[in-house]
């Protein structure tokens, strides 16, 4: 269950050292799919999708490799036969990391389309107390890239030095870095930094004189300037306590937890059908470009990366590591954690097809609150300088006629925080951190180009946000590297 959701970037937040990296992996078009596993159970996160193997997909012409490129294509020519849904393909690495660089030159992801929901990703054993690592991911016609990170219960990330917009000013590289707007522009290469310190990513558009550097034999961060998303763990929440043994992951789904769930409020793919899956069912040429298509996928080690095969992983050696999880998570967290209430219960895992389901001390109204940006697109440094507005659905105040009231568990409770950091709002789980035009999502929050959103979640809605974030329900029998 994702009980407690990692989110916090910004950029420029602390200084990167170089560790002097050399080439561990090279994902060569020449053995690229035999480095992954095809993954063919159920879509944990429910997508209309038929998740096929390798032959299958070799068959369909669905995977490839030409001119030292790598093709990993979705159906676009059959109506599905299935109840799974439209064939895809879901590829898991055989190796594990802990630490190092990944860098991803990609010149095609799956195009813009209603029902879409690609990724590119990073994850662990016994999930989430490994970690996730969202480098790529969207859905529907979402112009700009999501970059996220989700670890277990009592960890926050702390921006550290960032008052106001000095140190925020995060892009998600514009309409450039995802979608229609990226494959326009010949894709670019995206690139992350693993630490003990930080997880830093960049995206070097095509073109940009940075790539030489990114794709040289010894790429070297320190000169690529600020990170588009830099994560850096906070007091009672170390990286390497959070994330360890993280996979490689590419997919491709459809509808699902999260663009089935958003269908209706889309007007431009709600006009198209009822349902989610109504429209990727009969609209299989809305996926004619629904591919991926890979210049190089490298992996680079310094002196603190390790790496081992997913499926040689002992199992006591994941009890190992999950017992550390147990630990970590009771230890005291900073004021700045948000965690889940305490009579919250997380669920096990299992090979059931039923729902995931939570418990909370009591049902909520859903609070939002919306931050107003100066007119040069800036935030103000703190609530006083901007225009907050707190309210539910029983209407809400401004902030100049509750500025003096102290946090609580109520819904028109203010936040009595510098608008630069993150805060705990009484004993739910919903927190605001002002990240000028930085794309990240949890429990809900929301930064789009200088206005930042924060929700506050009922039980129902609660409950969907966590189907719609499980990666991995259901372990395949006798995979280390399959999530529990």
């Amino acid at each position: 269950m994702h009980y407690s959701t990692l989110l916090l970037g910004a950029a420029g937040l602390a200084p990167l050292t170089f560790a002097g990296y050399t080439i561990q992996d090279d994902y060569s078009a020449a053995n690229f799919f035999n480095m992954f596993t095809f993954d063919t159970e159920d879509d944990p996160t429910h997508g209309y999708v038929n998740y096929i193997d390798q032959s299958t997909a070799q068959s369909s012409n669905l995977i490839s490799t030409s001119n030292n490129q790598i093709t990993i294509k979705s159906d676009s020519t059959t109506t599905p036969t299935t109840g799974r849904g439209r064939n895809s393909v879901r590829i898991t690495s055989k190796t594990q990391y802990t630490h190092g660089l990944v860098v991803l030159d990609l010149e095609h992801m799956p195009a813009s389309a209603c029902g879409i929901w690609p990724a590119f990703w990073m994850t662990g054993p016994n999930w989430p107390n490994s970690g996730e690592i969202d480098i790529i991911e969207g859905v529907n016609y979402q112009a700009q890239n999501a970059m996220t990170m989700h670890t277990s219960a009592g960890c926050t990330l702390i921006q550290k030095d960032c008052q106001g917009n000095q140190g925020c000013g995060v892009q998600t590289g514009g309409s450039g870095s995802y979608g229609d707007g990226f494959n326009n522009g010949q894709g670019g290469v995206y690139a992350m930094e693993w630490t003990s310190g930080s997880i830093d990513i960049w995206f070097l558009p095509r073109g940009d004189g940075r790539i030489t550097n990114a794709l040289s034999d010894s790429p070297d961060p320190t000169q690529w300037g600020a990170a588009m998303a830099a994560f850096q763990g906070g007091q009672g929440c170390t990286i390497d306590d959070h994330f360890m043994n993280n996979n490689i992951v590419f997919d491709t789904t459809f509808c699902g937890d999260w663009a089935g769930s958003v269908w209706s409020s889309d007007a431009t793919c709600s006009s198209k059908a009822a349902t989610c899956q109504d429209y990727v069912s009969a609209h299989p040429e809305a996926y004619t470009n629904a591919y991926w298509t890979i210049n190089s996928l490298k992996v680079y080690s310094s002196s603190g990366s390790t790496a081992q095969s997913a499926i040689a992983k002992p199992a006591a050696a994941q009890q190992q590591n999950a017992e550390k999880q147990q630990q970590s998570t009771s230890a005291s967290a900073p004021l700045s954690t948000v965690s889940s209430p305490a009579t919250s219960t997380p669920v096990a895992a299992s090979s059931s097809s039923s729902a995931p389901t939570t418990t909370s001390a009591a049902p909520r109204k859903s609070t939002t609150m919306s931050v107003t940006p100066n007119a040069d697109g800036t935030l103000a440094e703190s609530p006083d300088e901007a225009a907050y507005n707190v309210g539910s659905a029983d209407g809400g105040k401004r902030w100049s006629e509750n500025s003096s009231a102290k946090r609580s568990d109520e819904d028109d409770a203010p936040l009595s925080a510098r608008s630069s950091s993150l805060r705990e709002l009484g004993n739910g789980t919903a927190a605001v951190v002002v990240t000028p035009r930085l794309v990240v999502e949890g429990d809900e929050v929301s930064v789009k180009r200088g206005v930042i959103g924060l929700m506050m979640e009922n039980e129902g809605e609660r409950s969907s946000r966590v189907k719609r974030h499980l990666r991995h329900v259901k372990r395949r029998a006798g995979r280390g590297h399959h999530l529990a």
